[in-house]
């Protein structure tokens, strides 16, 4: 893996962390950290193209918040700005799930989703009105569809049909 990979998946560990521990109070240093991913990325036109791949994940989330899965102490607009780094993310540090298999995107979007949620919860960032297993399950369904879908139009965006 690159050095720009490397980095890339650090700086979004360092995004998640900050968005979900300092939520909107840290919306500047999140959009902060946005620019500079675009300031360094090596695929600028394409990472503009892959935005609009997180109104999916912002629709799906305002779901399960109108659904009453999720909620929150004020509008989350951290989460909104936590999407736009997932998805530029996934064609740079989780490039590489593009070589898996589809039913194995899935297990990984429905492990890996529900864990961040759960921690998430555990952090204070967000309420599970419906208790934590419930909602785990919820969103593991959710994000074993959701994960495979964002890889692969994430490849359909920059490579082309």
């Amino acid at each position: 893996m690159n050095r720009w990979r490397w980095l890339q998946l650090f700086s979004f560990q360092i995004f998640w962390l900050t968005a979900v521990l300092g939520r909107n109070q840290w919306l500047p240093v999140l959009l902060f950290l946005l620019l500079l991913h675009f300031l360094f990325t090596p695929t600028r036109i394409n990472d503009l193209k892959i935005l609009i791949l997180a109104f999916l994940g912002i629709a799906v989330d305002g779901s399960l918040l109108l659904l009453g899965v999720f909620k929150f102490s004020q509008p989350p607009v951290w989460l909104a700005a936590l999407w736009l780094a997932f998805v530029l993310s996934i064609g740079h540090s989780f490039v590489y799930l593009r070589r898996l298999k589809l039913y194995w995107i899935a297990a990984l979007g429905a492990v890996c989703g529900s864990y961040a949620y759960f921690i998430s919860w555990k952090l204070g960032a967000v309420e599970l009105p419906l208790g934590p297993m419930p909602s785990s399950f919820v969103v593991a369904i959710l994000w074993a569809i959701l994960l495979p879908t964002l890889v692969k139009t994430d490849l359909w965006i920059r490579e082309g049909p």
